[in-house]
Protein backbone atom coordinates (compact mmCIF):
# COMPACT_ATOMS: atom_id res chain seq x y z
CA UNK A 1 0.00 0.00 0.00
CA UNK A 2 1.27 3.23 -0.94
CA UNK A 3 2.37 5.84 2.29
CA UNK A 4 0.88 9.29 2.68
CA UNK A 5 3.43 11.74 1.05
CA UNK A 6 2.84 14.97 3.01
CA UNK A 7 5.72 17.26 1.03
CA UNK A 8 7.89 15.47 -1.30
CA UNK A 9 6.44 14.54 -5.03
CA UNK A 10 8.53 12.35 -6.81
CA UNK A 11 8.48 11.33 -9.99
CA UNK A 12 8.84 7.66 -9.74
CA UNK A 13 11.05 5.22 -12.46
CA UNK A 14 7.20 4.31 -13.93
CA UNK A 15 6.30 8.19 -14.47
CA UNK A 16 3.97 7.97 -11.60
CA UNK A 17 3.97 10.56 -8.60
CA UNK A 18 4.55 10.19 -5.03
CA UNK A 19 2.26 12.94 -4.75
CA UNK A 20 0.26 14.29 -7.81
CA UNK A 21 -2.14 16.98 -6.82
CA UNK A 22 1.29 19.05 -5.76
CA UNK A 23 1.37 21.62 -8.48
CA UNK A 24 5.10 20.33 -9.53
CA UNK A 25 7.36 17.79 -8.64
CA UNK A 26 10.08 18.43 -6.49
CA UNK A 27 12.73 18.06 -9.68
CA UNK A 28 11.31 21.11 -10.68
CA UNK A 29 10.95 23.25 -7.65
CA UNK A 30 12.97 26.40 -7.31
CA UNK A 31 14.54 25.12 -4.04
CA UNK A 32 15.82 21.85 -5.91
CA UNK A 33 17.24 23.82 -9.13
CA UNK A 34 19.31 25.94 -6.93
CA UNK A 35 20.49 23.16 -5.12
CA UNK A 36 21.18 21.22 -8.37
CA UNK A 37 23.26 23.97 -9.84
CA UNK A 38 25.61 24.46 -6.54
CA UNK A 39 26.22 20.91 -6.51
CA UNK A 40 26.77 20.68 -10.37
CA UNK A 41 28.97 23.38 -9.90
CA UNK A 42 31.24 22.15 -6.78
CA UNK A 43 31.55 18.66 -8.33
CA UNK A 44 31.88 18.51 -12.13
CA UNK A 45 32.86 15.79 -13.99
CA UNK A 46 31.86 12.52 -12.66
CA UNK A 47 30.15 11.93 -9.35
CA UNK A 48 30.09 8.36 -8.73
CA UNK A 49 32.49 8.88 -5.78
CA UNK A 50 31.01 11.94 -4.52
CA UNK A 51 29.37 11.10 -0.76
CA UNK A 52 26.45 13.12 -0.04
CA UNK A 53 24.41 12.92 3.23
CA UNK A 54 21.17 14.45 2.86
CA UNK A 55 20.57 15.16 6.79
CA UNK A 56 16.73 14.97 7.94
CA UNK A 57 15.53 13.85 4.35
CA UNK A 58 11.75 13.58 5.12
CA UNK A 59 10.40 11.37 2.10
CA UNK A 60 13.55 11.11 0.42
CA UNK A 61 12.81 13.51 -2.31
CA UNK A 62 15.78 15.46 -2.38
CA UNK A 63 18.19 12.05 -1.75
CA UNK A 64 16.48 10.55 -4.76
CA UNK A 65 17.04 14.29 -7.06
CA UNK A 66 21.08 14.21 -5.94
CA UNK A 67 21.68 10.67 -6.43
CA UNK A 68 19.91 11.24 -10.38
CA UNK A 69 21.97 13.70 -10.50
CA UNK A 70 25.28 10.47 -10.29
CA UNK A 71 26.24 11.03 -6.60
CA UNK A 72 26.46 8.43 -4.20
CA UNK A 73 23.30 9.49 -1.77
CA UNK A 74 22.08 8.51 1.95
CA UNK A 75 19.41 9.73 3.05
CA UNK A 76 19.37 10.24 7.08
CA UNK A 77 15.66 10.67 8.68
CA UNK A 78 14.87 9.27 12.55
CA UNK A 79 11.15 8.96 11.90
CA UNK A 80 9.78 5.60 10.72
CA UNK A 81 6.85 7.44 9.78
CA UNK A 82 9.13 9.17 7.36
CA UNK A 83 11.18 6.15 6.53
CA UNK A 84 8.11 4.47 5.55
CA UNK A 85 8.00 6.71 2.17
CA UNK A 86 11.81 6.87 1.78
CA UNK A 87 11.76 2.68 1.66
CA UNK A 88 8.76 2.88 -0.52
CA UNK A 89 10.60 5.07 -2.64
CA UNK A 90 14.18 3.47 -2.93
CA UNK A 91 11.88 0.29 -4.26
CA UNK A 92 10.35 2.43 -6.98
CA UNK A 93 13.29 4.29 -8.52
CA UNK A 94 16.37 2.56 -10.35
CA UNK A 95 19.16 4.17 -8.37
CA UNK A 96 21.65 1.30 -6.92
CA UNK A 97 23.66 4.76 -5.29
CA UNK A 98 20.85 6.08 -3.20
CA UNK A 99 20.26 4.02 0.39
CA UNK A 100 18.10 5.42 3.58
CA UNK A 101 19.40 5.16 7.03
CA UNK A 102 17.25 5.48 10.28
CA UNK A 103 19.19 7.76 12.80
CA UNK A 104 19.01 11.18 14.77
CA UNK A 105 21.07 14.16 13.28
CA UNK A 106 22.56 14.61 16.62
CA UNK A 107 24.29 11.35 15.68
CA UNK A 108 26.19 12.54 12.84
CA UNK A 109 29.70 11.49 13.61
CA UNK A 110 29.20 7.95 13.84
CA UNK A 111 27.86 8.21 10.26
CA UNK A 112 31.48 9.03 8.87
CA UNK A 113 32.50 11.72 6.17
CA UNK A 114 31.00 12.69 3.38
CA UNK A 115 32.17 15.08 0.66
CA UNK A 116 28.65 16.83 0.93
CA UNK A 117 26.06 17.37 3.58
CA UNK A 118 22.91 18.35 2.36
CA UNK A 119 20.16 20.27 4.90
CA UNK A 120 16.70 21.08 4.18
CA UNK A 121 14.23 21.77 6.54
CA UNK A 122 16.39 20.74 9.61
CA UNK A 123 18.26 23.59 11.47
CA UNK A 124 15.40 25.09 12.66
CA UNK A 125 14.16 21.99 14.56
CA UNK A 126 17.18 21.68 16.48
CA UNK A 127 18.06 23.38 20.45
CA UNK A 128 21.95 23.05 19.63
CA UNK A 129 22.30 24.38 16.46
CA UNK A 130 25.69 25.18 16.57
CA UNK A 131 26.26 21.98 17.95
CA UNK A 132 25.12 20.09 15.06
CA UNK A 133 26.92 22.44 12.54
CA UNK A 134 30.01 21.79 14.35
CA UNK A 135 29.64 18.19 13.92
CA UNK A 136 28.51 18.58 10.13
CA UNK A 137 31.42 20.62 9.48
CA UNK A 138 33.62 17.61 10.24
CA UNK A 139 31.60 15.19 8.57
CA UNK A 140 31.22 17.67 5.55
CA UNK A 141 34.39 17.87 3.73
CA UNK A 142 34.05 20.40 1.06
CA UNK A 143 30.33 21.09 0.98
CA UNK A 144 27.73 22.12 3.55
CA UNK A 145 24.32 23.00 2.06
CA UNK A 146 21.86 24.85 4.46
CA UNK A 147 18.48 25.49 3.87
CA UNK A 148 16.72 27.09 6.77
CA UNK A 149 14.27 29.32 8.79
CA UNK A 150 16.40 31.86 10.32
CA UNK A 151 15.72 34.77 13.04
CA UNK A 152 16.08 38.51 12.99
CA UNK A 153 15.84 42.01 15.21
CA UNK A 154 12.90 41.98 13.76
CA UNK A 155 9.37 40.03 15.57
CA UNK A 156 7.93 38.05 12.95
CA UNK A 157 3.91 38.20 13.35
CA UNK A 158 4.29 34.07 11.16
CA UNK A 159 6.06 32.52 14.03
CA UNK A 160 5.61 32.85 17.77
CA UNK A 161 9.40 32.92 18.64
CA UNK A 162 11.51 34.15 21.75
CA UNK A 163 12.75 37.71 22.28
CA UNK A 164 16.34 37.69 20.99
CA UNK A 165 18.82 35.37 22.95
CA UNK A 166 21.81 34.24 23.09
CA UNK A 167 22.36 30.39 23.07
CA UNK A 168 25.77 28.15 22.67
CA UNK A 169 27.56 31.48 22.31
CA UNK A 170 25.70 32.42 19.15
CA UNK A 171 22.09 35.17 18.90
CA UNK A 172 18.87 34.03 17.97
CA UNK A 173 15.29 33.17 19.07
CA UNK A 174 13.70 30.71 20.76
CA UNK A 175 10.63 28.67 19.05
CA UNK A 176 8.27 26.31 20.47
CA UNK A 177 8.06 22.78 18.58
CA UNK A 178 5.84 21.03 21.72
CA UNK A 179 3.41 22.93 24.27
CA UNK A 180 2.91 20.03 26.37
CA UNK A 181 3.54 16.27 27.18
CA UNK A 182 1.08 14.85 25.19
CA UNK A 183 1.98 16.50 22.07
CA UNK A 184 5.34 15.40 22.73
CA UNK A 185 4.15 11.69 22.83
CA UNK A 186 2.44 12.29 19.34
CA UNK A 187 6.31 13.11 17.73
CA UNK A 188 6.29 10.55 15.42
CA UNK A 189 2.88 11.63 13.78
CA UNK A 190 4.14 14.82 13.23
CA UNK A 191 6.24 14.64 10.54
CA UNK A 192 7.48 18.41 10.33
CA UNK A 193 8.74 18.87 13.45
CA UNK A 194 11.60 18.39 15.93
CA UNK A 195 12.43 15.33 17.61
CA UNK A 196 13.53 14.73 21.18
CA UNK A 197 14.08 18.87 21.72
CA UNK A 198 10.82 20.20 22.45
CA UNK A 199 11.49 23.74 21.45
CA UNK A 200 14.30 25.01 18.90
CA UNK A 201 16.79 27.99 18.56
CA UNK A 202 16.72 30.02 15.26
CA UNK A 203 20.08 31.48 14.56
CA UNK A 204 20.05 35.02 13.23
CA UNK A 205 20.94 35.41 9.91
CA UNK A 206 24.44 37.26 9.82
CA UNK A 207 25.14 34.84 12.70
CA UNK A 208 25.25 31.97 10.52
CA UNK A 209 26.90 33.39 7.81
CA UNK A 210 29.70 34.28 10.32
CA UNK A 211 29.41 30.55 11.90
CA UNK A 212 29.90 28.75 8.32
CA UNK A 213 33.12 31.11 8.26
CA UNK A 214 34.14 30.23 11.49
CA UNK A 215 33.67 26.14 10.74
CA UNK A 216 36.14 26.35 8.34
CA UNK A 217 34.30 27.42 4.61
CA UNK A 218 36.14 29.93 3.05
CA UNK A 219 33.97 30.35 0.42
CA UNK A 220 30.32 31.23 2.62
CA UNK A 221 27.34 32.11 0.19
CA UNK A 222 23.63 33.15 0.37
CA UNK A 223 21.95 31.94 -2.12
CA UNK A 224 19.32 33.60 -3.76
CA UNK A 225 18.04 32.09 -7.12
CA UNK A 226 16.01 29.58 -5.23
CA UNK A 227 13.79 32.26 -4.25
CA UNK A 228 11.77 32.25 -7.86
CA UNK A 229 11.71 35.01 -11.23
CA UNK A 230 11.17 37.82 -8.57
CA UNK A 231 14.21 38.17 -6.22
CA UNK A 232 13.45 41.59 -5.33
CA UNK A 233 9.98 40.65 -4.31
CA UNK A 234 10.88 37.91 -2.02
CA UNK A 235 13.18 39.52 -0.06
CA UNK A 236 11.17 42.83 0.73
CA UNK A 237 7.24 41.26 0.65
CA UNK A 238 7.73 37.64 -0.32
CA UNK A 239 7.97 34.62 1.44
CA UNK A 240 11.92 35.18 2.17
CA UNK A 241 10.74 38.61 4.21
CA UNK A 242 7.67 36.83 4.93
CA UNK A 243 9.06 33.62 6.81
CA UNK A 244 12.46 34.55 7.04
CA UNK A 245 14.03 30.85 5.44
CA UNK A 246 16.81 30.81 3.12
CA UNK A 247 20.06 29.20 1.25
CA UNK A 248 23.62 29.17 2.96
CA UNK A 249 26.42 27.58 1.58
CA UNK A 250 29.69 26.83 3.45
CA UNK A 251 32.36 25.44 0.73
CA UNK A 252 36.02 25.10 1.50
CA UNK A 253 37.75 25.49 -1.28
CA UNK A 254 41.07 24.15 -0.76
CA UNK A 255 39.69 20.51 0.44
Amino acid sequence: MKPEFTAHNIVLSDGTQTKPESAQTLDRTPWFEAARRVFELAFPGDRSRIRVLDVGCLEGGYSVELARLGFDVTGLEVRESNLVCCRWVKERVDLPNLRFVQGDAMDLPKFGAFDAIFCCGLLYHLDEPRRFLNMASAAATRLLYLQTHFSTGRDNPRFNLSPPAVHEGVSGRWFMEYPDDATFDKRDELRWASWNNRRSFWIRREALLHLLQELGYDLVLEQYDGLGSNIAHALTQGYYFTDERGTFIGIRTRA
